[in-house]
């Protein structure tokens, strides 16, 4: 199978190519479209920040994605190249398969008609949330769980869809030991008939199942071969009013993440908003409990995983507040998240610019368990006492003119480290509970025609749990950023990081940091040079470590 798509993708590919030396549109064979991505890292012993002796200098990763379609027909190949892995990208990149970091793990050939659609080869998938069932790409984590089978869409209605699959999941340049297999049937009322429902009103209804067969290679347990997970949902919307609700339920699946705990996984997520003249308000909230599913139950970190348990918590992109983030904890949550966004129009008594407020907090306990077994345990509905996450933040953005702009932000957070960096066992205090309190103001100024100065002053302090075991090292930490934009070409980039409430002296550091990057079209450049501090980088509450690092990037972008 993987021969012969690959065959007829190339083959295709080369067909067309006589065509741009003979004039002929490429419309008469066919269309090809293609990205270039390629990130470059040199690095250098920096025995202060604690960045590694890298012995082979310069890391990359690169990928080149390679289309071609004609009417229902489309084919394509994504060749890979980890030389070796970028740090904080998983070794197993560079080492696993033919140990090469070389190859074309993801090829695909799909045809689609107006009710039929087939694809053979590897494709990502989502069924409702993702709780169950979600594969997908995140290159800034290193993370790609594509599975490589075969997939068939029915449509038989406007409306109705049902999807099913079967195939084995990725495994860096390997195949997963598991075979997984999955449907998912979809209903959208309103596209059914107008009839069926009020006018404003919309109703989706869903449900799936996915389910793994691993064989058990292991004397001590039984553990089932087989793996059965579904979901169930819904979709509720009235005028400005939504409402979202999925149950998802999987069978006792031990493993090595959950250390072969027999109880079964349930997972319970509601979303609810509304928003009116100049305000919106959204709340969520979602209890999880052992519901970690993998291609191999084997498989640690975020290796193979099969679903995706969504995070309720905010995702900051301001820098210095990124060093304390949030991992979704598969093996047991409960989380509520509220919202709150109003625009103050102009004239509101705030002059003749208009303001925008934005109020969240958001809370993750951990489950309140009891053991009942040496690999079972009973778990209430509701909340334990320990809290894992909380976050309290406000954004305040005020425009005055065209050409000035200011946000000011306050973020509040406490951050469990022993559970969310998995640095202790559930009954231990190591690290303990951080307290941060992180300030930014954001100031943006048209320069000149086409011409813009941004800047931001950032401010964190950071304080430990009283009687944590081991303290905190990193303490207070002030940056300060400012960008330079010549639109729309050059955006030039210097920042600083200063760690001064490090309790250790000779660990109270500067980060510097500059960059510049050129745009054209669908071409981007960017290259830098730096230090960087050692942290957590997380996606949608998925995480992985980011070690420390000195040295310069380079980073192209392509697409045709």
């Amino acid at each position: 199978m993987k021969g012969l798509i690959l065959c007829l993708t190339l083959g295709l590919v080369a067909l067309s190519l006589p065509a741009f030396g003979q004039g002929i549109d490429i419309q008469d064979v066919g269309t090809i479209s293609g990205s270039l991505q390629s990130d470059i890292q040199s690095y250098r012993q920096d025995t202060v920040i604690g960045a590694p002796d890298v012995p082979e200098r310069i890391l990359s990763n690169s990928f080149f994605n390679l289309l071609f379609s004609r009417g229902k027909f489309s084919a394509g190949i994504r060749f890979e190249s980890y030389q070796g892995p970028l740090l904080g990208i998983d070794p197993r990149y560079g080492t696993s398969g033919n140990g090469s970091g070389l190859g074309i793990p993801y090829r695909f050939a799909k045809y689609t008609d107006d009710i039929f659609e087939v694809t053979a080869g590897n494709f990502y998938e989502q069924f409702g949330s993702g709780m169950i069932f979600r594969t997908y790409e995140e290159r800034n984590l290193g993370f790609d769980n594509s599975i490589d089978g075969v997939r068939l869409k029915f449509m038989p209605v406007d409306g109705m869809k049902i999807t099913g699959f079967i195939g084995r999941q990725r495994a860096f340049w390997e195949m997963s030991r598991g075979i997984m297999r999955g449907a998912d049937f979809s209903l959208d009322l309103k596209e059914l008939s107008d009839s069926l429902l009020p006018d404003l009103m919309h109703l989706t209804l869903g449900a799936s199942v996915v389910s793994r067969y691993q064989a058990d290679d292991q004397d001590l347990l039984k553990i089932p071969a087989n793996v059965l997970a579904w979901s169930t949902r819904a979709n509720f919307m009235y005028a400005d009013f939504s409402l979202d609700l999925e149950y998802a339920y999987k069978i006792n699946d031990p493993s090595a993440t959950n250390v072969l705990s027999f109880n079964p996984g349930d997972a319970l997520y509601l979303n609810a908003s509304y928003s009116g003249p100049g305000y919106g308000i959204n709340f969520a909230a979602k209890r999880i409990d052992n519901m970690d599913f993998r291609s191999d139950r084997t498989a640690t970190g975020f290796a193979q995983q099969v679903n995706y348990l969504p995070a309720l918590t905010k995702q900051h992109t301001w820098r210095l507040i990124t060093l304390y983030p949030y991992a979704t904890q598969p093996t047991g949550e409960f989380g509520m998240q509220g919202d709150v966004s109003i625009t103050i129009p102009k004239g509101a008594g705030l002059g003749s610019d208009e303001t925008m407020i934005t109020l969240n907090g958001s809370v993750i306990h951990g489950m309140d368990t009891t053991h009942t077994g040496p690999f079972t345990y009973d778990a209430a509905f509701w909340w334990g006492d320990r809290i894992y996450y909380r976050d309290m933040n406000v954004e305040i953005a005020r425009k005055f003119g065209k050409d000035f702009k200011a946000t000011l932000v306050y973020i509040n957070i406490l951050y469990d480290q022993d559970i969310i960096e998995r640095r202790a066992s559930p009954n231990e205090t190591k690290y303990g509970v951080i307290t941060a309190n992180f300030a930014c103001l954001e100031l943006w100024f048209k320069t000149a025609k086409n011409q813009s100065l941004r800047t931001e002053l950032q401010f964190m302090s950071a304080v430990s749990q009283p009687g944590a075991v081991l303290a905190l090292q990193n303490g207070n930490w002030v940056m300060a950023l400012a960008e330079y934009t010549i639109s729309p070409h050059w955006f030039f980039t210097l920042f600083n990081e200063y760690n001064y409430g490090n309790a250790n002296p000779e660990l109270r550091v500067n980060y510097p940091n500059a960059s510049v990057s050129y745009n054209a079209g669908a071409l981007r450049v960017q290259g830098g040079y730096g230090r960087v501090r050692g942290g957590i980088l997380c996606v949608g509450g998925i995480c992985r470590p980011v070690p420390a690092s000195n040295g310069m990037t380079l980073n192209v972008t392509y697409s045709f």
